[in-house]
């Protein structure tokens, strides 16, 4: 399983707001019954390359379905193999190693 990260953002919006837009974006993830997280400035992914891949393209798509006429998407994918990696064990490591950190100082 892999984890990614996109970031779908329309130019030349009728306004500076892009949350309608985006939300467009995540209603994509949302019929794929992917397991995603939104954050304030992206959205995390998990799954298959091959299904991250896919899903990507489809909410770039979706502002430009909408009539836009620019869209700049970042997706950055972690595609690990030595082991099983999900979002929340991700997050679970990083807090772990910050305890262990406290405790020694």
């Amino acid at each position: 399983m892999a984890l990614a990260e996109i970031s779908v953002i329309p130019i030349g919006t009728p306004t500076s707001s892009i949350g309608d837009w985006i939300a467009e974006s995540v209603r994509v993830l949302e019929k794929e019954k992917i397991k995603y997280e939104v954050s304030s400035m992206g959205t995390l992914i998990e799954g298959k390359v091959s299904d991250i891949f896919r899903i990507a393209e489809k909410m770039h798509e979706t502002a430009l379905k909408k009539g836009i006429q620019r869209v700049v998407t970042t997706l950055t994918i972690d595609d690990r193999r030595d082991k099983e990696v999900t979002m929340k064990s991700k997050v679970s490591s990083v807090k772990r190693r910050l305890r262990a950190s406290a405790k020694s100082k």
